[in-house]
């Protein structure tokens, strides 16, 4: 890969939490002349923006297809045409607000502890929004290009008025736009397109029982999903992640109601728990005539009415052009992205970064480091490495996770490491925008997530109160106290491993 010394223009597609902290870098790095944002919903916030719609019925079942172009859905309350995103009516984040900020960006310290979808929201749209005058908003990329040393961009309104009313553009006619950039970068299609993976007689079940089987990106509330099934029907979540935990715990405890969990292995996401969620093993088939789940230990599930996949996401960029993709392909099956470096430059293609792409990371924090760094690197101050150094990286990256979906992994102290890692190199090229640098609390407090978690999950329960600050949970003994110092940090990132 050559990186053009005299990059001048950049697009960036998505503008929610990822592409909003690569827009104020690249602005803040002050020597790109023209850079412009695409962003197919109406605001910030990415999957931060609650829908009541959901994506029922947009994927096939099973689906391990990432080149599925979803399609906007039209709000009847509004009359506006709208992107569903995996967001819930309860749902509270996994990351204390301190840890999931910004540089110099805080979160209202008044808010809770582990605050509710729409407080981080309002947060994300809040530090956007001096970003506004540089984003394309209700535009979609249908397709990018590589075009005589330039990428190319083409862009239409998600929407138009017709005669008859308002149409999505793609059904209706094209109104494309076409431009073009030195760089692109893609903040997009981690958490969009859902993951069902196959199963014996999964097939047969959801063509005799339509509508029986959703994935956690169609959930919104216990009292939804509980609609959808009989008083004697039962109700199966696959999965052990953050989505499974909180949909079973949110459905037994508010509906009462019993809830299988399919686990396969341990959780690293804390969740509240209940004895009415019932955990078994791993799916062995589907059989639609007698209407039973079995699972591979011997147990059978019957009157199954409803499953719900909590099984992830498949990453997808289907606005990518063929020409682009045919010699060196990024994606296969949607599980991660090949022929990558740091987890943010495809070796192969000038110009092009992908943000978001680790797992167990916290996406803001590392997402504003990613950002700053293809700051640095098109702005001439950082160099990367010859693509030999890069493909050597991949290979010893394999070697350790192994070629599928864990080559992304970067559970702590990995997350940690790699951010400091990239921050200590952007701070030594100096000027733009600096992330946030890791304070030794900070480290203390993502080393202690879970027990942070659990203890504000437990107090909350005893309260009816949810807890602002670490020392609340402390007093209340749900949370056991810890000492901030720069040894306690260099112990937990030595010794803790998540």
């Amino acid at each position: 890969m050559t990186v053009n010394p005299n990059i001048k223009s950049i697009a960036v597609i998505g503008c929610g939490p990822s592409g909003a902290g690569a827009l104020k870098a690249f602005l803040a790095e002050g020597t790109f002349d023209r850079v412009k944002a695409f962003e197919r919903r109406s605001d910030f916030g990415g999957l931060w923006n609650y829908t009541t719609e959901t994506d029922i019925g947009a994927v096939p079942i099973p689906n391990t297809d990432p080149t599925i172009d979803l399609k906007a859905k039209l709000c009847k309350q509004t009359n506006k045409y709208v992107w569903p995103a995996a967001v819930y009516d309860y749902l509270d984040t996994n990351v204390p607000r301190d840890i999931m900020s910004y540089a110099e960006f805080p979160f209202d310290d008044s808010l809770p502890l582990f605050p509710h979808r729409e407080d981080v929201r309002k947060y994300l749209n809040n530090y956007s929004e001096e970003l506004k005058p540089y984003v394309a908003f209700n535009t979609k990329v249908v397709d990018v290009d590589y075009v005589d040393g330039k990428w190319q961009v083409t862009s239409r309104p998600v929407s138009i008025e017709t005669e008859g009313g308002l149409k999505r553009s793609e059904d209706e006619g094209l109104e494309d736009t076409v431009e073009t950039f030195d760089a692109i970068l893609l903040s997009v299609g981690n958490y969009d397109l859902p993951y069902i993976p196959e199963k014996d007689g999964i097939e047969e079940w959801i063509a005799k029982y339509p509508g029986s089987i959703i994935h956690t990106k169609d959930y919104r509330s216990p009292q939804q999903v509980c609609g959808m099934v009989s008083k004697e029907g039962n109700i199966l979540v696959v999965g052990n992640s953050a989505s499974a935990g909180d949909l079973c715990f949110q459905i037994a405890t508010q509906e009462k109601r019993l809830v299988y969990k399919s686990i396969r292995s341990k959780s690293k996401h804390p969740a509240g728990t209940s004895e009415l969620t019932r955990e078994v093993g791993d799916i062995e088939k589907f059989d639609a005539d007698s209407k039973s789940v079995h699972i591979k230990n011997g147990t059978i599930i019957e009157n199954v009415e409803l499953i719900i996949f909590a099984t992830g996401y498949l990453k997808s960029y289907p606005f990518l052009n063929k020409n682009v993709t045919a010699k060196f392909p990024l994606l296969t099956d949607g599980l991660r992205v090949l022929n990558v470096y740091e987890h943010i430059f495809p070796f192969y293609y000038p110009n092009l970064a992908i943000l978001g792409l680790g797992r167990f990371v916290l996406p803001t924090r590392t997402s504003e480091t990613q950002g700053c760094y293809v700051s640095k690197v098109w702005s001439g101050k950082l160099t990367l490495p010859p693509v030999e150094d890069m493909i050597k990286w991949e290979k010893d990256r394999v070697a350790i996770k192994g070629p599928g979906k864990a080559f992304h992994d970067l559970p702590f102290p990995d997350d940690v490491n790699y951010s400091q890692n990239l921050n200590q190199q952007i701070i030594a090229a100096g000027g733009g925008l600096v992330p946030h640098v890791w304070t030794a609390k900070e480290i203390i407090i993502r080393a202690l997530m879970v027990q942070v978690k659990v203890g504000y999950i437990k107090y909350k329960q005893a309260s009816g109160m949810s807890a602002t600050s670490y020392q609340e949970l402390i007093d209340a003994g749900y949370l056991e106290p810890f000492e901030v110092s720069e040894e306690n940090a260099r112990y937990f990132l030595d010794n803790v491993t998540q």
